[in-house]
């Protein structure tokens, strides 16, 4: 079975999302425990490469089978989106409320954003994930 393009979307989502920012949240763990330290430009520095990789690659794939591309979501493909954003709804949540905890641990303000940052990550590759696995078992 041939992969649409939504699918393959999820998938480069999913992936350049571990590559860039699993090795910035390992950096980001080490400094925590104080092992290091990450400067906070970085942060902005990957979101902006994130978001650079993600335009060429979706280009890239959207030129494989440009009508797919272009082809507006049907149904399932909008109920796929609609479950795996409510999932990821529920990731963000929890991340929220756990950053707005960790207030207690008298984190400073860039830890603050990090455990924020952290759990908007989650909930886009629990997002990416869900759909992923919708498409396979094709709901």
């Amino acid at each position: 079975m041939e992969m649409s393009f939504r699918e393959k979307s999820a998938w480069v989502s999913v992936i350049l999302i571990v590559l860039v920012f699993g090795p910035y949240f390992w950096l980001v763990g080490r400094s925590f425990a104080g092992a290091g330290h990450v400067h906070a430009g970085t942060q902005f520095a990957l979101i902006a490469v994130f978001i650079v990789l993600e335009i060429v690659v979706h280009i890239a794939i959207a030129l494989q089978s440009p009508r797919d591309a272009r082809a507006p979501k049907d149904e399932r493909e909008i109920l796929i989106d609609l479950m795996a954003t409510r999932m990821a709804f529920y990731v963000l949540f929890v991340g929220a409320l756990f950053s707005i905890f960790t207030m207690h641990f008298r984190l400073d303000r860039w830890q603050l954003s990090q455990m924020v940052l952290l759990a908007i990550v989650v909930a886009e590759l629990v997002k990416f994930g869900r759909q992923i696995m919708l498409f396979r078992r094709g709901v």
